[in-house]
């Protein structure tokens, strides 16, 4: 087995794998979602979550690129201020797409809850009248 080969084997995101735009946002969602759930209660502000979905962004979008750097810094026309700069501008993309899928996924979250209330409020409906027109026979409305 060649070193290429061992090294995916034992890994489940690589570099290569990483290189995909679609995969920078699951690497970043991921991240952001263990430290919400592990780190953070219901009281933080929304802020937080999207801080720490640009933090993880720039460490992703900077190894990606650093690695990048290394094999071959033609890349980035061996421009340092061009590496940084994105860095800056990619880490902002990833970000911004990895927090549009958490507001498709609080606005799927909101939609329940409003479903569910809806079918609360309908069920007391309905309950109301039972319970009115039994007070009713007990003389307890009049």
């Amino acid at each position: 087995m060649g070193e290429e080969a061992a090294r995916q084997a034992i890994s489940l995101f690589n570099m290569d794998y990483l290189s995909s735009v679609t995969t920078m946002v699951l690497a970043v969602n991921l991240i952001t979602q263990v430290i919400k759930e592990v780190f953070l209660n219901e009281k933080t502000k929304e802020m937080v979550p999207k801080l720490i979905a640009l933090l993880a962004s720039f460490v992703v979008i900077s190894v990606h690129h650093y690695t990048q750097w290394v094999k071959n810094p033609a890349v980035f026309h061996g421009s340092l201020i061009e590496f940084i700069f994105l860095i800056f501008l990619n880490s902002i993309l990833i970000a911004g797409l990895a927090m549009g899928n958490y507001k498709v996924l609080n606005l799927t979250k909101d939609r329940e809850v409003r479903k569910m209330r809806e079918q609360i409020g309908d069920i007391e409906k309905e309950v109301a009248p039972r319970n009115d027109s039994f007070r009713e026979e007990k003389g307890e409305l009049h």
